[in-house]
């Protein structure tokens, strides 16, 4: 009985240590928010959003008591020019993955209760097409570097 609740906490350990989320047979990996500058009035969330099961899902929204609204969103190049484009819906395939990065699909996080800087944790809740909600904590982390383009300079579109 001891060596069965070793195992398991072990396994619970190992799966913390790589920083995956599991809820529901959907798999949050790597959750993080960019840091913005105090004021700021929106912020973006990645993560990887991994199905392993064989069907498809469909993930419709998300809401956070951090923010005053939280949508789906992707980055779209038009004319040299980066402009978000709210999602409905973000489809993650059987058997597939769903990464929200930088310069492509994100949370769009809007309204910050407070600044928030490189080290917090935040909640926000993923809403998916069959009813499921799921809390994934997201670490805020520093920007990463030049490369990547500035959120708060993209145009902004429904």
């Amino acid at each position: 009985m001891q060596q069965r609740l070793i195992r398991s906490l072990a396994v619970i350990g190992a799966l913390l240590l790589v920083g995956g989320v599991m809820a529901g047979g959907i798999e949050f990996e790597d959750p993080w928010i960019r840091e913005a500058p105090p004021g700021a009035p929106s912020l973006a969330g990645y993560m990887v959003v991994k199905n392993p099961s064989a069907e498809g899902r469909s993930l419709v929204g998300a809401t956070s008591p951090a923010f005053g609204k939280v949508t789906l969103h992707r980055t779209e190049m038009e004319e040299g020019m980066a402009r978000m484009v709210h999602q409905e819906r973000v489809e993650v395939p059987a058997g597939g993955a769903v990464r929200f990065e930088p310069e492509g699909y994100h949370l769009m996080l809007m309204k910050p209760v407070e600044a928030l800087k490189a080290g917090d944790r935040v909640e926000i809740t993923l809403r998916f097409e069959d009813g499921e909600s799921v809390p994934v904590t997201f670490e805020v982390r520093k920007d990463v570097g030049a490369g990547h383009m500035q959120h708060q300079q993209m145009q902004h579109g429904q």
